[in-house]
């Protein structure tokens, strides 16, 4: 075998060694690590309640639910408000009109704007649609209020002169505001809505649908602000610059106000809109807490009849609500400080671990008789491998919670204690990541084969120099002899020349004397 290839046998052999090396420094060492890592994958923890339409598509499972009859409703839903999970669903899909549930993208923009503290001037631009038909609070032309009266009177009283002052007192204009309410409708996941104005007057292209005034509310109710104005029985504004009465403004919302019927006053229920035009029918977007359980409903299209047995809209949804509580039960997966998970950090000081808490409170919504502890899995999903150092707090995956196979909540993951680097393993991967990167390794070995191959023509080189030099001095050396055999026979031969001539000169001398 030539010395090339036992050379590159030789690379080869220790390229294999040290890849079983690494491999071994970063397997887990212990059946703890090794059992749930299959559990485990990287993914990039969020850090908001997902109010997205993805979160809406699956069913609480149960099978023992008592519907209840939603005959005189176009579309009905039930909702758990702390997943998104979906209890009921009756054309939840089908775009409907949806009157004045519209004042709650009306109200949540306002409250996430940069006006709110400011006083509002009603501007004839705002007013000028106003009819007495409508639902309004009697503002007037030049009345100066201050947005938090504008949007109290909106959502509790459904005031469409007070959303028209807002809109344009946020956006500039009814068109401008319009823009930002198609837009948030958008980034919300609200792919079935469409606003052509701020408080629900009936157009034909101002359409939504059941999930997608869910997907809304759920996320207007994550605002405390906007949560405790749609809880309200009444509202009170005191007189103005043009309006010399106090404004008592009771809430549109029966389940809260008895201003026209204590027929359907309903405790559990926290808000949040009502709605109605002639096209829309009437419309309810409720929310309700008993024991423990948050709960979501909205009914569209309903052929109310008066204020009380026949009101169906507040008929249906507290028939959903009165189903949704008494057949689920809501238990606490996880809550801050309780350990989920133990974790090996990579680089750790004195292989010291990482113990991962939520940070904030996990509950989950099923069905009466389950096991919350027996029929919830979790599954934890980290942002990637665990390194040192470790701060306490930081944030480093989250945990989802699942049901039957379906995602029920989640939480983010932060470490419960502190991890020190040692910073000799690290230098020593650094090293050991240099050596094996791709980027250098193979250059390397690449150019100690071209240096082995270089030096190995080299020594052909050399060699076959040594070899031209030894023959080019043993030419020289022969003709040097030949050269100096000629002269010697050349002088042997002048030399008896030369002798034969003295010789002959000597008898001539010889013969003359005689």
């Amino acid at each position: 075998m030539s010395k090339k290839k036992i050379f590159i046998s030789v690379i080869s052999a220790a390229v294999m060694t040290l890849s079983v090396f690494v491999t071994a420094l970063a397997s887990p060492d212990d059946e703890a690590a090794q059992a749930t890592q299959a559990a485990v994958t990287e993914s990039a923890a969020q850090t908001q309640p997902d109010s997205s339409a993805a979160s809406y598509g699956e069913y609480v499972e149960s099978d023992s639910l008592t519907v209840p009859d939603t005959s005189h409703a176009e579309a009905a839903l039930l909702m758990d408000m702390n997943s998104g999970r979906l209890i009921y669903g009756k054309n939840i899909d089908e775009r409907l009109y949806p009157a004045s549930t519209t004042k709650m993208m009306t109200g949540i923009l306002a409250l996430e704007s940069d006006h709110m503290g400011e006083t509002a001037t009603a501007t004839y631009e705002a007013l000028k649609d106003i009819t007495l038909e409508d639902s309004h609070m009697g503002i007037l032309i030049g009345e100066e209020l201050t947005m938090t009266d504008l949007i109290n009177g909106m959502l509790v009283y459904s005031a469409n002169d007070a959303a028209n002052v807002i809109a344009i007192q946020v956006a500039g204009s009814m068109e401008a505001f319009v823009d930002m309410m198609n837009a948030k409708a958008q980034e919300l996941g609200m792919t079935n809505t469409h606003f052509v104005n701020a408080c629900g007057t009936h157009n034909d292209d101002h359409y939504t649908t059941a999930r997608d005034l869910a997907i809304l509310a759920r996320y207007c109710m994550q605002n405390e602000t906007f949560r405790s104005i749609v809880s309200q029985p009444t509202y009170h504004i005191a007189p103005t610059n043009k309006y010399a009465l106090d404004r008592n403004l009771p809430a549109t919302n029966l389940f809260l106000s008895t201003s026209r019927s204590s027929y359907h006053l309903y405790e559990p229920c926290t808000g949040i809109k009502t709605g109605t035009t002639e096209a829309a029918g009437h419309c309810l977007v409720a929310s309700a807490e008993y024991n423990g359980i948050s709960l979501l409903s909205v009914v569209l299209k309903c052929d109310d009849q008066g204020v009380n047995e026949n009101a169906y809209s507040y008929v249906i949804t507290r028939g959903l609500f009165d189903m949704g509580f008494n057949n689920y039960q809501s238990g606490v997966l996880a809550s801050p400080g309780n350990i989920v998970y133990d974790s090996k950090v990579a680089e750790a000081k004195d292989d010291k671990r990482v113990t991962l808490t939520v940070d904030t409170e996990v509950s989950a919504l099923i069905p009466i008789g389950d096991d919350i502890s027996t029929e919830v899995e979790s599954v934890i999903e980290l942002n990637g491998e665990l390194k040192a150092p470790i701060a306490r707090g930081a944030q480093l995956g989250r945990i989802v919670y699942n049901y039957k196979g379906t995602e029920i909540g989640s939480a983010n993951l932060v470490a419960a204690n502190d991890v020190e680097l040692n910073m000799v393993l690290h230098v020593f991967n650094i090293i050991i990541g240099i050596i094996i990167n791709p980027l250098v390794f193979i250059p390397v070995i690449l150019l100690i084969i071209l240096a082995f191959i270089a030096r190995s023509r080299k020594k052909r080189r050399d060699r076959k120099r040594r070899i031209q030099q030894l023959k080019q001095r043993k030419r020289f050396e022969e003709e040097q002899r030949f050269s100096n055999t000629d002269r010697i026979n050349s002088n042997s031969e002048l030399n008896r020349t030369r002798s034969k001539g003295a010789n002959s000169r000597y008898s001539g001398d010889r013969r003359t004397r005689r």
